[in-house]
This record gives C-alpha cells, sequence and structure tokens, in this order.
C-alpha cells in the first residue's frame, strides 16, 4: 500500500477509534457488554484498545513516540471523562494497561514501518 494511502488509513481509523472508545466510556457499566469476563480481564481489553489507537496513530504520523504519547494523554482524558458518567470510575490500573498497549502498539508499528520489505538485492 502506498504511504500516502496507509496515513490516510491511519487517521481515519484513529478517529474511529477514537469515537468507539469514547462510546464504551460514556455507557455506564459499558453497556454490561463485559461483566462476564473474569475480574481483570478489562485491562487486557484496555491494553488491546490502546494498542489499537497507537498503531493507528503510528501509520498516520511515522513517529512511534509521538503516536504512543497521543494515546496515553487519550487515555487519560478517557479516565477523567469516566468520572462524569453514572456507574464508572477511573481507575489507574486502567490508566497502566493503557500506557503498556500503546507502548506496544507504537513499537510494533514503528517497528514494521523500519523492516524492510523483500529479499535483498546482490
Amino acid at each position: 500500500m502506498r504511504p500516502d494511502r496507509l496515513r490516510l488509513l491511519g487517521w481515519v481509523g484513529s478517529i474511529l477509534w477514537c469515537a468507539l472508545i469514547f462510546w464504551l466510556s460514556s455507557t455506564p457499566d459499558a453497556g454490561g457488554v463485559f461483566r462476564f469476563l473474569p475480574e481483570g480481564a478489562d485491562k487486557v481489553l484496555h491494553g488491546g484498545a490502546f494498542l489499537m489507537l497507537s498503531a493507528l496513530l503510528t501509520l498516520a504520523t511515522g513517529r512511534p513516540l509521538v503516536s504512543a504519547l497521543a494515546a496515553l494523554a487519550y487515555g487519560v482524558s478517557d479516565e477523567v471523562h469516566q468520572l462524569f458518567v453514572p456507574g464508572r470510575t477511573a481507575d489507574l490500573a486502567d490508566l497502566l494497561a493503557d500506557a503498556v498497549g500503546a507502548a506496544v502498539g507504537a513499537w510494533l508499528v514503528g517497528y514494521l514501518l523500519r523492516r524492510p520489505w523483500g529479499p535483498p538485492v546482490e
């Protein structure tokens, strides 16, 4: 895929992914979607959500560190947002899971973008 299309995919995907995170955070108890999960499983979901956000941002910007920090900033705003949603609370453990996911997503896509594809030319 051409670099300009990857960037566009990254920006559009990032915006849509942020909207999904916001919607889930606006729903008391996430609409009960996750109530059947074992204790602590929501941390894996947090990590995965912010891994995806950071990965999309890295596609959009080509800058893994900036993307991880932007995803983490969105995670902070998400936890603050949850303070105002009935039935939701802010949780530092959620934010830690967001940070780990953001770091992994940015690193992974950054690595893949730098990796040479195809056999070496001799």
